[in-house]
């Protein structure tokens, strides 16, 4: 089962070179989407079997035979780069793709990025701060920054914005330039806000659960990264023992109690 099934369907897919987390993806690019790739990125495009419409790289991740093999659509570019140089792959590729997403004023999109979290911190870090560099976060006002990490979801909002949180989720808010608000939080929550504001650096927004209705996070002023996944997603259970974390080895029942209290 998807448990992100009935998600807004993105109107252009970035496939980066990190990890690939096992997305459930249809068979095809959505019609009326682009698809665009970062150098090894276009690797994940060869599994998937997905035409790309952009490439956009030094190609130091992307050997020759592999590019040979890239699905390209009709009208596919290739952008190609000096190795050398003061930006990474996305950085490149980002602009690119708020580009295609129309002129101002058209309808608000998602934008989904695969394979842009896990393998080296550096790289997913840089990868979630970027969309907030000052030369394009008005561009995208109004539109949904995705990341896709498996069955997890990392948005990027910008207020005024709302997101609506599926039924049964854990989720969290980070601030992500300065204070963040008004924010409201409502619906089938388990940790409501009216008209709160979070101060950035602050835990104030971790780990908030919704019930199966779901709930609305509105967004006011400010910026947020919010992060959703299933709530079992977040237990990360010993292969011995399903409700027994790895750590817990050894521990007698009373000290592993007493360690949970913690």
């Amino acid at each position: 089962m998807d448990p992100f099934a009935g998600e807004p369907t993105p109107k252009a897919w970035l496939f980066l070179n990190g990890p690939w987390a096992g997305d459930r993806l249809p068979s095809a690019p959505p019609a009326g989407s682009t698809v665009l790739a970062a150098d090894g990125g276009a690797k994940h495009l060869i599994e998937l079997g997905w035409p790309a419409d952009l490439l956009v790289g030094d190609l130091d991740s992307l050997s020759q035979e592999a590019l040979a093999q890239v699905p390209k659509a009709p009208g596919f570019s290739l952008l190609t780069f000096p190795r050398d140089k003061d930006q990474t792959d996305f950085e490149l590729l980002f602009p690119l793709a708020l580009d295609r997403l129309g002129p101002p004023g058209r309808a608000a999109a998602r934008v989904a990025v695969l394979g842009g979290l896990g393998g080296r911190w550096d790289m997913s870090l840089a990868n979630l701060l970027l969309p907030w560099a000052a030369p394009w976060r008005r561009r995208w006002r109004g539109d949904q920054i995705a990341f896709y990490n498996g069955e997890e979801r990392i948005y990027c909002l910008s207020g005024p914005q709302e997101l609506a949180i599926g039924g049964d989720k854990l989720f969290s808010l980070l601030p992500s330039l300065g204070p963040a608000g008004p924010i409201d939080v409502q619906g089938d929550v388990a940790y409501p806000l009216a008209n709160g504001r979070l101060a950035w650096g602050l835990t104030r927004g971790v780990s908030n659960e919704s019930g199966p209705k779901g709930a609305i996070v509105s967004l006011k002023k400010g910026s947020l990264i919010v992060v959703v996944g299933p709530k079992a997603s977040f237990l990360r259970p010993h292969r011995g023992d399903p409700l027994k974390p790895k750590w817990a080895d050894g521990l007698e029942a009373d000290d592993l109690e007493e360690n949970l209290e913690l």
